[in-house]
Parts: C-alpha cells; structure tokens; sequence
C-alpha cells in the first residue's frame, strides 16, 4: 500500500458533491441525441454498410435507366393560295383549335389500332404480359383461363398512363410523341408507327376528303349549267313576241296614251257638267221665270230671285266658303301672331283680294241673271240638252279606250317584270357558276400542292432519365438516417447509466464520486489514479451533511458486478491508510469473495463465528502492511444466511466490535437479489449505493434507494464505477501524472495489494 501512503495526504480535488436536482424530464435535448447516437456509432456504421451493401446493388441491378423517344409532326399555320399566293385568315385564327384536333387524332382509337396492328408481329416486349401478380396467380391456381391484353389496350393504357404522350409543342408548329421507357429501340419503333399511320390515315383522309370536294362541286356546276339553260329559254319564251326582251320604250309609250286618254276623258266629263249645270240653270230660270211673270209682280220678289240665283252660282259659292276658312285663319294669326307679322298682312291681302273678286263674280251673275231672265227660251235649252248628249256618247267612248289601253299597259308592264326577275336569277345563277368554276379550278390546283402536315423528324432519344444516382444518394443518406435513428432508439430505450448527469437527471440520487476504468486509462498511471478517486470520495464523505464520515457505513448495489465489493475493500484500505482504524467485514453470506480478492489465508474467514457467538479477536484478521483489519465470511451455511443476520444477537454483536474501531465498512449482497443487505443497512449509520456505468439501469437503482427510504435507512448516494476519463471527479490527476511521465521524471511502480475495479 505504499501508493496509497505516498499519496493520502494529497487530496486531488476535494469537492462535494450534491446534486439535488429532480430525475430528468422526458424531452432530450441536442447535445443529448448527438451523444446517445455516438455511443451507440457501431450501429450506425453497421446499419449503413447492411443498407448500402443490399441497396445499392439492387438499385443499379434492378432499376434501369429511361429513356425519352421523342417524333414531331409540323403542322404548318396556313396552306397559302397558290393561285393568289396569301393566307387564308380564317385557318390563321383556327390554328390552335386545329393543332388540338390533330393532337387528339394521333391518340384517337383509329391510329392506335392501326399501330397495334403494325407492330404486333415485331415481338416487342412492350407488348408481352406482365409479371403475374396475386390475382393473376390466384386464376392460375383455379385453372382459369389467363387474359393476354390486346396490342391496343396496351398502348391505350400507355396513353392514359403518360408513358406515351402527344401534345403540341409551345411556341412551336410541332406536335410532340413522346414515349418513356426502358428500351429505347423499341420506344423508337412505337413512336414512328405512331407517326407512320397518323400520316397515313392523314394523307387518305385529306385525299378523300379533296375527291368528296370535287365531286360535289363538279355536280354543282352541271346543275348550275341546267338552270341557266332554263331561265334563258324562259326570257327567250317571253320575249319572243315583241322580237326584243327590253320593253321599256314600248311600256312608255303605251302609257303615254293612256295618259292622253284619260286627259280627254277628264275634259268631256267637266265638258258634261257644265252643261249638265246649264240645262238645270235653264229649267230653273224658266221655271222662276213663268211663276215671275204670273205671280209675282213687285220688285222684292225679284230681287230675291236673283239674290237665290247669285248664290246657286258655284263660282260664287266656292269663292264665298274659301273667303270664310280665309276669314277664320286670319282671325287665329292674329292671336298667334303680331300685328307686324308679314304672314299676318299677306293674307289679309289675299282675304282682301278674294272679297273684291267675290263682289265682280256676283255682279256678272247679277248681269247673267238678267240677260237670262231677258232671253231665256225653249231653243236655247234644247241646243244645251243636244250637246251633253253629245258631250256622253263621247264620254262613253273614251272610257271604252281608256279601259282597253289601261289592260294592256298593265298586262305590257307584267310580262316586262317576269323578264326582268327572269333576267335577275339568270344573273344570280351565272354569278355562282362563276364561283363553282373558278372553286373548282383552285381545287384542281391544291391537289398538287404541298400539304399542310408533313413529318417534322423521327424518333430519337431526346434525353435519359437516369435515376440510379439520385436513388443511390438517398439510399446511402437514408442508411446514414436509419443507423443514427437506430442508434437513438437503441440509446433512448438503454436504460442503463453511463455518467454522473444521468444518475442525477434519472433517479435524483447525488453522486459522491467516480473511479475510473481500467480500459480508459494507461496501466501505469491507474494506481495513482485510483489513490485519487478514493482520495476524493473519501473527502467527500467527510464533508457531506457536515457530519464527518459515518461510523459504520454499509456498501451494496442494486445488482450483481457492479463493483460493490471492490469499491468497499478500496474504501476500507484509503481509510485504514490515511491513519484510520478501520474494520472490512464480508456481509455477503451467499458468496464471500473478500477473502478470496485479498488472498487471505485458509481459515481467516469466521464471520458467520462471530455473529453466533464466538470472540472476535480469533475471528479478525490483520493486513500488516496496511492495517486493515477483515472480518471475511465463508461458504458455509448458505441456506441459514438471513436467520443469520435477523437474529438479535447478530445486531448486538456488530455494534459491540463497532466500538473498537473508527469506521466500519460492511460490504454487502445485491439489493435486489436477497434481503440480507435490508438487515445489514439497518445495522449501519448509512449506505453508499454503487453503481457500474454501462451496466446499472436507472430502474435498479431507483428500487433499490426506494427500499432503503422505505425501512429509513439513510442513503449518502451512490459511486459511479468504470466512468472516462472526461467524466471523472478526479480527471486532473490523470492529466498530472500524464504530464510528469511525458517530462521524463520516474514514476513508482504499482507494488501494492490494491485491487482495481472489474
């Protein structure tokens, strides 16, 4: 033990430690996942070479590369007028329209059958069945006869699918036929069939459709031919009688004499009524003038019976109403209008003028009056009745004339109209053979000019879509995702406690310091090493609670090969070497191994002597060269263990081989394991629980302190064996002791009976 007395007055860090903070909560923070997927780094690298060895070479095995085949068809934008040499607008304004009806026809059922056809003797494996799925399998096993799809639904499917698309190019006279695929021969044969029959099922078409044209307008023209035949056969009919089809100077000339006519008619006719009104007069006068002469013989009377006569005078009479109506506007404009008016003042002139000539007319019927009443006479009425009966047999005879002209006229100027609309619809009829002709002249021309459609370029591979790599990069992020995801969960679902801040955060129990693993640190610096951790717990010790270190201090763990044992044969021998009087005593009745680790001599270990009864000086046994004295057990009366240590006398004699020494450290069996460390944590002031990092779970050591609460015993804390280097309470004396070797300075040697952890 000679490390442990160069180095026990040498505390390397005495710092107490006291976490008191609650268990850890359920969320893990960066830092935390970063560290939980390195620790558990071989699965992810194990995850990812597994994922990248199956994946990446069925990716480049399994999954070829597609191709685009790519054929166009031009559709120009105009067929341009050879005769006239411009566009028509029309087809310019309908273009689009018409490129999408074309696009459709390419896809249309009758071009996709006319491919199925023209490629189903190629043996391409396009139109071979596909891998049988379940179903498929299914009809196998109950024998039902299997359905090869048609060549068609094959490629309509494709269609549908977009594996072959058809659509006009943007900004383009192109429409595209595209087809993705894995073989690109036989997607170019598809796609030129494709192009190959719509061109064919195009040209037949508009070949078809030109012939239609020329015959119907062919038919048009004949009949158009008959029809003018006819209608000039028809003016030819009707003007054959008067040897000319313009009847317009004779038209006028007829109705010029209709006119005359009818002009002398209107005079004989006011011819007759004149005389009509004269042979009344007459009557009339010879008859006032015999009751004049027999009756009436004053002055008065005659006088009134020219006054009567004056007035039966139309001249007079019309004159007299005119003057009236003349009288009553004047009397409205002078309402209307202002005395300044010269509409006002013309037509009091006329009324004036009218006045004057009324009172001449009735003094000329006042003279013809007494001319009349003078030489009125039975001769004179007879020449008058003579000539009106002339005066109606001419009447007569003109209106026989009149009627006779007037039918002919009008029977003239009917046969001049049926010429005329004869004329119009031969007019009509020559203009829209002119159309027909002259259609079928542009005809006969656009068949032998160059088409509309016409193949732009074959089938060839546009571009390849290749996949592979794409696939292969996430394939190889996506194992590096699945190993760091497998390595969280695999860390997240560990339970066990690895460093001091997950025993803190998960089970609340304060740490009262750490040894270090063999593994992590060089052979040669770990004895002065573990002085150091041991130096520090025992610091530690002596300061919590401010009560020094407990008299009596039992040492166990949650489970098995946790370290237990060897922390308290370690803990034992830094006290005993610091100058304490210190006693080991070997609790576990099970399975001593005190005696065994320390090499003591056959018959030392009398434990289960003592606590039935026997002197403890026999039983005790004594390390010169440290000065620890061992109370070690052995292996016999496995089975009576626990009524061992129950028995009263057990506890009574503990306590009273206590009194002999300054500290007693009882080590202990597993917590979980048997029931003899709850007896032996009643028999001591206090218990250190010992935890093994990697090994120990947090459950565990949750249940173990639990047990301890329930029965009041009191728990300092707990050891954390086995840690790093980094996560040691006493890592700068590694770095001390590094630097003094790396110096050159000599070191001594480990030569001493302290046991290491395992």
């Amino acid at each position: 033990m000679n490390d442990l007395e160069e180095y026990h007055d040498q505390v390397i860090e005495q710092k107490v430690v006291s976490f008191e903070t609650a268990p850890e909560p359920g969320g893990e923070s960066t830092t935390a996942l970063i560290k939980g997927v390195l620790r558990r780094w071989y699965i992810v690298l194990l995850t990812f070479f597994i994922m990248c060895a199956v994946g990446l070479p069925a990716i480049w095995l399994l999954i070829k590369p597609l191709y685009n085949v790519t054929g166009a068809i031009r559709v120009a934008p105009t067929s341009p007028n050879i005769l006239t040499g411009r566009a028509d607008t029309a087809e310019i304004s309908t273009y689009d329209i018409f490129v999408n009806t074309q696009a459709g026809m390419i896809s249309s059922s009758r071009v996709v059958q006319r491919v199925a056809d023209d490629l189903t003797d190629r043996n391409l494996s396009f139109f071979e069945a596909e891998t049988p799925g379940f179903v498929t399998k299914l009809e196998r096993a109950l024998k039902q006869p299997e359905t090869k799809p048609e060549p068609a639904d094959k490629l309509k499917q494709a269609i549908r699918g977009g594996v072959i698309t058809v659509a006009p190019a943007k900004d383009s006279e192109l429409i595209d036929i595209t087809m993705r695929g894995t073989e690109p021969g036989e997607a170019k044969q598809i796609v030129d069939a494709f192009i190959r029959n719509y061109m064919a099922v195009e040209v037949s078409a508009s070949a078809e459709d030109r012939d239609q044209e020329l015959a119907l307008l062919e038919d048009e023209r004949k009949m158009l031919v008959e029809k003018l035949q006819s209608q000039r056969q028809a003016i030819r009919q009707l003007a054959q009688e008067y040897g000319t089809a313009n009847l317009n100077s004779r038209q006028d000339m007829m109705l010029r004499r209709v006119a005359t006519l009818l002009s002398e008619l209107t005079r004989v006719e006011a011819q007759n009524i004149g005389l009509e009104a004269q042979v009344k007069s007459l009557e009339q006068t010879m008859e006032q003038a015999t009751a004049a002469a027999g009756l009436l013989s004053t002055p008065e009377v005659f006088l009134k019976m020219r006054q009567e006569y004056i007035n039966r005078d139309l001249t007079v009479r019309v004159p007299m109403e005119n003057i009236a109506l003349l009288d009553q506007e004047l009397v409205v404009a002078q309402q209307a209008l202002t005395s300044a008016n010269p509409e006002l003042e013309h037509k009091a002139k006329v009324l004036e003028a009218l006045m004057a000539r009324l009172e001449e007319r009735k003094e000329e019927a006042s003279k013809e009056f007494d001319d009349l009443m003078s030489k009125t006479s039975n001769e004179e009425l007879a020449s008058v009745r003579a000539n009106l009966e002339q005066g109606i047999v001419s009447r007569n005879h003109f209106q026989e004339m009149l009627a006779k002209e007037d039918a002919e006229a009008i029977e003239l100027g009917r046969k001049q109209l049926a010429i005329q609309d004869l004329q119009d619809e031969w007019e009509l009829t020559r203009d829209m053979y002119d159309i027909v002709q002259r259609r079928l002249q542009e005809a006969g021309v656009e068949r032998r000019s160059p088409a509309r459609i016409s193949v732009a370029y074959g089938a060839d591979v546009a571009y390849i879509q290749d996949r592979r790599v794409k696939y292969s990069a996430a394939l190889v992020f996506g194992a590096l995702a699945c190993g760091m995801m497998l390595a969280y969960l695999r860390d997240k679902t560990d339970q066990s406690l690895r460093t001091p801040g997950d025993v803190v955060k998960r089970t609340g129990i304060r740490i009262i310091g750490t040894t270090i693993g063999s593994h992590a640190i060089k052979p040669a610096l770990l004895p002065k090493q573990i002085a150091g951790d041991y130096q520090t717990i025992r610091t530690n010790l002596g300061l919590l609670d401010g009560e020094g270190v407990p008299k009596k201090l039992v040492v166990t763990s949650a489970g098995m090969r946790e370290g237990k044992t060897t922390f308290a044969i370690n803990l034992a021998t830094s006290m005993s070497a610091s100058g304490k009087k210190v006693l080991l005593i070997d609790g576990d009745l099970r399975k001593p191994e005190v005696a065994q680790l320390l090499n003591l001599p056959e018959g030392s270990s009398r434990l289960q002597a003592v606590l039935a009864g026997r002197k403890f000086d026999r039983a005790v046994y004594s390390m010169t060269s440290t000065g620890l004295d061992i109370l070690a057990a052995n292996s016999h009366n496995k089975a009576d263990a626990y009524e061992l240590l129950a028995s009263p006398d057990a506890l009574r004699h503990i306590n009273t081989i206590s009194q002999k020494y300054d500290h007693v450290i009882i080590d202990t069996p597993p917590m979980l394991a048997f029931p003899d460390a709850l007896i032996w944590a009643k028999v001591g002031d206090a218990v250190i629980l010992t935890s093994f990092a990697g090994r120990t779970t947090t459950s565990d050591l949750r249940e173990a302190k639990e047990r301890l609460t329930q029965i009041n015993v009191k728990v300092l804390g707990t050891v954390l064996n086995n840690v790093r280097v980094e996560q040691s309470f006493c890592r700068r004396t590694y770095n001390y002791y590094a630097q003094s070797d790396q110096s050159g300075k000599k070191t001594k040697r480990a030569n001493t009976e302290l046991l290491l952890p395992t």
